[in-house]
């Protein structure tokens, strides 16, 4: 395999150097809480209603400290706004912390707080429970296109994972430290649209190496475009960040930038694209994701299921460029309508109802086969138009499958759920809706 010339591999140094040049007013942020009112002037109560309380305390010799305490699940703490720092750009936020019966959610945990306007709900440190004495943690973070960023330190987190996010306990908080990423912590390839970091000492690969995948992925990130007519976040340049902040089952999330779990292992993701030309389904399905309308400021009410979507923009892109990717065997170009017909075999094929994303994948790739992607290239052009008055979000899952296929049908010329669909398939379907 020839590799690119047109990818350029970014040492960690390269990029700390160009943080030197474009850093004004911020070189590091370092609080010790050992003076009440410099706590006072740089944070703030992160929810005068959540439950708990939270102390200013010192240990008697003037070293400060933060407590967070709540019997009851919380998601409270402290928050403080970073500015000043160069504009999407990568930095590390390091804290000590204490613990004390903490339990549930994701118990103690310092985080970036999306309300602060990132563009990413979930960048966080790993979360710590039980009771430990003080102990490090970190989170590696790209700050937003104003160079702010808006860190917390909790007990528990607000917004909904899968074990609720919010804990209970006791939570100490000192020493919070940011700086650039420290050299060598993070490799960082960088393509045209995309841009990795990853954990160096858990990915043993070189540029000649890291190139030819981050390439591809570029070339996913054009398909989608050309699939949908659009590019999220105005067309900047799409972050691929390893965090420890992310819960067991988690492989990884979307957003910008997408975040991949560090504890999983991220090294073989490039190795296996180099040895078995695997371009990573769960990397491709999470750039799917984020051709999500609501990341492109466009209307997302017709959108029923976007795990289906992001898996459907896939196929698109496979088939455009031949490429492989590997789930229960590897699946290369549009062979990839084999996986989804599985689905749709077990389920609607069966006579089972269903509204399962696999198995209505499935049918719409019949449309494929039928009509070509072009029905689908102008149906998502003019969903994409459309504003939030013109679908009810509260509309049932099946009408808002019909309202996607109607569009489809405009660009058909004819009606796709007489030409594709069996009625019975259409029953099967929204009764699987109705179950739901």
């Amino acid at each position: 395999m020839k590799y690119p010339i047109s990818i350029t591999a970014v040492s960690i140094a390269s990029v700390l150097t160009l943080q030197a040049r474009n850093i004004s007013k911020f070189s590091e942020f370092e609080d010790r809480f050992n003076d009440r009112t410099t706590y006072e002037n740089n944070w703030s109560k992160l929810s005068d209603e959540a439950p708990g309380t939270v102390e200013y305390l010192t240990d008697g010799t003037g070293n400060g400290f933060i407590r967070i305490t709540s019997d009851t699940r919380t998601a409270q703490g402290v928050k403080h706004t970073l500015t000043g720092l160069s504009p999407e750009t990568l930095y590390r936020i390091s804290a000590r912390v204490k613990t004390d019966s903490v339990a549930e959610g994701r118990g103690a945990v310092l985080y970036l707080n999306p309300q602060g306007g990132m563009e990413q709900a979930w960048n966080a440190s790993r979360f710590i429970y039980g009771t430990n004495d003080w102990q490090t943690v970190y989170m590696d973070f790209v700050s937003d296109r104003e160079g702010n960023a808006e860190i917390v330190l909790a007990l528990g987190f607000p917004w909904g994972t899968y074990n609720g996010g919010k804990a209970k306990g006791t939570a100490c908080w000192d020493d919070v430290r940011v700086t650039p990423t420290p050299e060598g912590a993070m490799k960082t390839f960088s393509g045209k649209h995309l841009r990795v970091f990853f954990d160096s000492e858990k990915v043993d690969v070189d540029e000649k190496e890291m190139g030819p995948w981050v390439k591809q992925l570029d070339k996913v990130y054009e398909s989608y475009s050309k699939l949908v007519g659009d590019k999220p976040y105005g067309g900047r340049r799409i972050n691929i960040l390893a965090t420890p902040g992310i819960e067991p089952g988690y492989w990884a999330l979307a957003g910008n930038p997408i975040l991949i779990n560090s504890q999983s292992k991220i090294g073989s993701i490039p190795v296996s694209f180099n040895e078995k030309d695997d371009w990573s389904f769960g990397v491709t399905h999470e750039i799917g994701h984020v051709f999500n309308a609501g990341s492109m400021n466009k209307s997302v009410q017709w959108n029923w299921n976007d795990e289906l979507f992001a898996n459907f923009r896939m196929s698109y892109a496979l088939e455009k460029l031949n490429g492989t990717v590997f789930q229960d065997k590897a699946y290369k170009g549009y062979d990839i309508i084999n996986y989804y017909k599985k689905a749709y075999d077990r389920t609607i094929g069966a006579g089972e109802p269903s509204s399962e994303g696999d198995a209505l994948h499935y049918t719409l790739l019949r449309i494929k086969d039928k009509y070509g992607w072009k029905v689908f290239e102008k149906a998502f052009r003019k969903l994409y138009s459309l504003g939030d008055k013109d679908i009810d979000w509260r509309a049932p899952g099946y009408d808002k499958f019909l309202f996607f296929l109607r569009h489809v049908s405009d660009a058909a010329g004819e009606d796709v759920t007489k030409t594709t669909y069996t009625v019975q398939e259409l029953d099967l379907i929204r009764e699987g809706f109705e179950k739901k």
